[in-house]
């Protein structure tokens, strides 16, 4: 049973899933002596102005490992089709007025630009999602399929994500672009707008470039783009382990 508390608090759930397929059993690995998921949880905890901090997991593993840090976690369903939908199956139980989707895989997230994202939120009414961008400023992670491009209007609100390398240089070779940036995998969401959003039917750009937050730009809703200075690496490959690793023993030095 999920305690409710608050109806005016900003809780962070991290889905955190076993069986990845391009990873599995990542939440569980080893980083700096920790577990994966326990490094993220973490660092949710030093997010500014935050709560609670829940993981969301389908793997009694992982809710014990949460558990034996003192953290907290929830037992989910195991066919849920997201990680999205893992957040929102939990944030239905909860009285609180702000969802932060932390992916638990992003350990090195900034903490101040999330807290920025909630601030955002909570000074504006009409506005019901916020995430995060880096400046994209190299050729190589422009042209990556892997790494999602979002546009911004003058507003720092979404235009676009895509896969595709965006803007179009029709004239020019790529430089780097004001409202150009490199989307990070954070989600400010009131929770309202949450539970509508997750019963919406996929929309066609977003079946197309496999990227959710397109069924929120589809509706005509805004997305706020928060600007960080600080890129998020995150473990999404096993590739991925030593390079994280080694950034989080550099942070825990200083």
């Amino acid at each position: 049973m999920i305690e409710k508390k608050s109806a005016n608090q900003t809780v962070v759930i991290i889905p955190a899933r076993y069986g990845s397929k391009r990873f599995p059993g990542k939440p569980l690995i080893k980083l700096a002596g920790q577990p994966l998921i326990v490094h993220v949880w973490q660092r949710a905890r030093e997010i500014p102005g935050i709560d609670r901090v829940i993981v969301a997991t389908d793997d009694d593993r992982i809710f014990k490992v949460v558990g034996q840090t003192g953290g907290e976690a929830v037992m989910t369903p195991v066919d849920l089709p997201s990680g999205s939908d893992r957040v929102g199956w939990v944030a239905s139980s909860l009285d609180c007025e702000i969802i932060v989707n932390l992916q638990g895989d992003e350990p090195l997230i900034d903490t101040r630009a999330v807290a920025q994202a909630v601030k955002a939120l909570q000074l504006n009414p009409h506005l019901n999602v916020a995430t995060l961008g880096f400046p994209l400023e190299k050729e190589k992670v422009w042209k990556d399929p892997n790494v999602v491009k979002v546009l911004t209007d003058e507003n720092n609100d979404a235009l676009y994500f895509s896969r595709l390398p965006i803007p179009f240089f029709r004239d020019l070779d790529f430089s780097p672009t004001p409202g150009l940036f490199q989307h990070l995998g954070v989600y400010i969401y009131r929770k309202k707008f949450l539970m509508e959003f997750l019963n919406w039917s996929p929309s066609p750009l977003e079946k197309a470039e496999k990227l959710e937050q397109l069924r929120i730009l589809s509706k005509g809703f805004k997305i706020k783009i928060i600007p960080t200075s600080s890129p998020s690496f995150g473990v999404d490959t096993p590739d991925d382990v030593s390079r994280v690793e080694e950034m989080l023993k550099k942070r825990n030095e200083n």
